[in-house]
């Protein structure tokens, strides 16, 4: 009776892991980027203060520069949003800009975004002149890291052996054995994600953005 009593309790706090698992999971991939408001009458906006005032003297570059950051609440430079606002997709490309912005950089002549040394979703062998997935190929290593070793320890915790357990040990590791799944997790869906993002920064930022292999 004690051991029916146990397993339903940590079959609850295992149903309980899987469940905050789930739904942060389903976050992960249902988000999309950062929270940004973007909307077509904020770039307007931005486009007329561009174009009618003298924005080549430096001291109107703070006028654009605020009007972005307060309509979108994030900070980027002049040159940055000059050359976002006259993309094909202005809205896309404030969005996709700022979603990946710690990868993206701007060019010498700061009139296109290239990746950042090491921040390419890929490897490139000049030899073969051929690319490889570096971001999922990295996320499926961390995932088999993490949940090898999380899945022995959940097959473990099923079985009979765990049963000689005090309650809060138990608790205990079914906690850690779900933070590892967890961390297991993270790291294959964040390979998925950005091995997809050369993909949308040519779709929103189009001419704007150089391919460097």
């Amino acid at each position: 009776m004690e051991y029916l009593e146990l397993s339903k309790f940590v079959t609850s706090i295992a149903v309980a892991i899987v469940m905050v698992l789930s739904r942060y999971v389903f976050n992960l991939l249902t988000r999309n980027g950062e929270k940004i408001k973007t909307r077509s009458a904020s770039v307007e906006l931005i486009d007329k203060v561009l174009n009618e005032r003298e924005w080549k003297k430096k001291e109107n570059h703070l006028v654009v520069e605020e009007t972005f950051e307060h309509l979108y609440s994030k900070p980027l430079s002049f040159y940055e949003i000059k050359a976002l606002v006259y993309s094909d997709t202005p809205n896309a490309a404030f969005k996709t800009y700022l979603k990946y912005r710690p990868a993206i950089e701007f060019n010498d002549k700061k009139t296109k975004f290239r990746f950042k040394n090491g921040k390419r979703p890929y490897w490139f062998l000049p030899v073969l002149k051929k690319r490889f997935p570096k971001t999922i190929t990295k996320g499926l290593f961390f995932y088999i890291l993490f949940a090898f070793p999380a899945s022995l320890a959940m097959t473990w915790l099923l079985s009979d052996g765990a049963a000689a357990l005090k309650i809060k040990d138990l608790v205990i590791l079914w906690f850690l054995d779900g933070l590892v799944w967890l961390l297991a997790a993270i790291f294959l869906i964040e390979g998925l994600k950005y091995q997809s993002c050369e993909k949308e920064i040519l779709r929103d930022l189009g001419d704007k953005f150089e391919l460097n292999n």
